[in-house]
């Protein structure tokens, strides 16, 4: 048998999608994992994982600290990645520097 502990249920931008995250230990085991659920709501039959990420022990500092840079950056820079930016760009290239085929 398996106990869950679910730690936090976040939300999306409608009422029928959710990420949950929680700490999953087999019984009779001592170590648990923890796992990312993208789960999806329906009438006839509630919620109901998409897909399924298990996060192992040894790759929990990793993620923490992942999260926690990128956070810590975001907030320093205002909310906005510094060296990213959300207006398209274009390229243009020399049609004179390609080869041609055949």
């Amino acid at each position: 048998m398996q106990n869950e502990t679910i730690l936090n249920v976040f939300p999306a931008s409608d009422d029928l999608h959710r990420l949950v995250i929680a700490v999953q230990q087999e019984e009779g085991h001592s170590s648990s994992r923890l796992v990312l659920r993208q789960e999806t709501y329906a009438d006839d039959v509630g919620w109901f994982v998409q897909s399924f990420v298990a996060i192992e022990p040894e790759q929990v500092a990793g993620l923490k600290m992942a999260l926690s840079n990128k956070v810590s950056s975001r907030v320093k820079t205002g909310g906005r990645d510094a060296g990213l930016s959300r207006v398209p760009a274009i390229l243009s290239f020399d049609g004179s520097l390609s080869g041609t085929a055949g």
